[in-house]
């Protein structure tokens, strides 16, 4: 049984096939390595290529070089666990991780996480920006939820940052699914969970954050597919905008988030800055102890700012969504659940006109409620509306359990 790192040590002189079967250092499952003369765009491979875990250099008694390639990556996918990932909450993971991260951008693979908790002291980057991968495919693909889990100790400013590439209109494909990433119990909610930058398209499934400042963050990304993400426990589950300094490409648009939840934050459950064409369908704002969620719009690169479909509100503190606009707009309500059960509670839904342009509200088929130990208020209308009444165009069919609130 002969172990990776000890057949392509500088002492090791054996065989020079064109395929050996070894076993892997880390992992102890067996490996085969291929005998190559090409890197993975084609080029002829070299020392700058090699990176000692993937591809692997051995060299003859005379001092000839050859150079070797795992054959379980050709395949498109990179198990972390070969660059030393323990995941077992003890071993810190985040040098191995990062490696781990650094190779399959620049090869273009997917990341493979294990089940186990991977402890991270420090953030973790895949960085698009500097990357000259031959491909334009990554996915970051977990054993799913509570299975595998980054769980990040110490104040670090983002436990997992996505970076796009430098040129935003080359974006990369890219997905991240299947994965928890939270911290010890008892920490103060520091940094970002998770932070997408600067993307034209992104697809986000089955991801679990709790315990941060922000739990999930887009900044200058557009076009994005969101779906079973839960954001928990943090000061803001949510939080999205275009960066200022630097000046970002992209405000928050044509984002589509399905089947979320936003549960018991501290601040907001979910906050959009100067965003449209957003869409949440199906998604839970439950229990956060300020607005479930915030929705600023200011006309760029289009009107339609926003659309409610068949989500679920309740327990949220003050408003259930505060929407603010400064140019004409429209926004669509339809088949929404608003159930209020904190004693004071203020409107479900706060329409804030700062510019008194007009306004165009479809309200269809929402229902309005509440349960002990709310009480009904004519001085809180389920839908309130500040601003010139006369740029506020509503066309609305709901059902209001308490009229006075209608």
């Amino acid at each position: 049984m002969t172990f990776t790192d000890a057949f392509f040590s500088a002492t090791n002189f054996d065989t020079n096939d064109s395929l050996v079967h070894l076993v892997d250092t880390y992992t102890n499952e067996n490996v085969n390595f291929k005998k190559i003369s090409t890197w993975i765009d084609g080029t002829t491979i070299d020392d700058t290529k090699v990176d000692g875990i993937v591809y692997r250099k051995k060299m003859d008694s005379a001092g000839n070089p050859f150079y070797y390639v795992r054959t379980d990556v050709l395949n498109g996918d990179l198990d972390v666990r070969i660059f030393g990932v323990q995941a077992n909450d003890i071993h810190d993971d985040t040098t191995a991780l990062q490696s781990a991260f650094n190779n399959a951008c620049r090869l273009g693979l997917n990341i493979v996480l294990p089940a186990g908790t991977m402890k991270i002291t420090q953030g973790l980057l895949l960085d698009f920006s500097w990357q000259e991968t031959v491909k334009n495919r990554i996915q970051i693909i977990g054993k799913g939820l509570g299975n595998s889990v980054i769980k990040n100790y110490g104040p670090t400013s983002v436990a997992l940052f996505i970076k796009g590439p430098a040129d935003p209109s080359r974006p990369p494909h890219f997905s991240i699914s299947n994965l928890t990433i939270t911290k010890p119990e008892g920490e103060s909610l520091y940094g970002v969970g998770l932070l997408i930058q600067d993307f034209v398209g992104a697809n986000v499934n089955n991801i679990d954050i709790s315990l941060y400042d922000i739990g999930f963050q887009l900044v200058n990304v557009c076009n994005a597919q969101v779906s079973f993400l839960v954001s928990k426990f943090c000061n803001y589950g949510m939080y999205n905008e275009k960066t200022a300094i630097p000046k970002g490409f992209t405000h928050p648009n044509l984002l589509n988030f399905r089947n979320c939840t936003f549960l018991i934050n501290n601040k907001f459950g979910a906050v959009i800055i100067a965003g449209h064409a957003v869409k949440f369908d199906s998604c839970s704002f439950e229990g956060n102890f300020g607005v479930g969620l915030q929705f600023t719009f200011i006309g760029a690169n289009g009107r339609e700012a926003l659309s409610l479909i068949n989500n679920y509100f309740e327990g949220n503190a003050n408003h259930d969504i505060y929407f603010e606009t400064s140019s004409m707009t429209a926004l669509s309500l339809i088949s929404n659940t608003f159930n209020k059960n904190i004693l004071g509670r203020v409107n479900d839904v706060f329409i804030n006109n700062l510019s008194n342009n007009n306004v165009h509200m479809s309200s269809l088929s929402n229902s309005f409620g509440y349960y002990d130990p709310y009480i009904p208020s004519a001085s809180s209308k389920n839908i309130f509306y500040m601003g010139d009444s006369s740029k506020f165009h509503l066309l609305q069919n709901d059902m209001h359990q308490s009229v006075l609130e209608s």
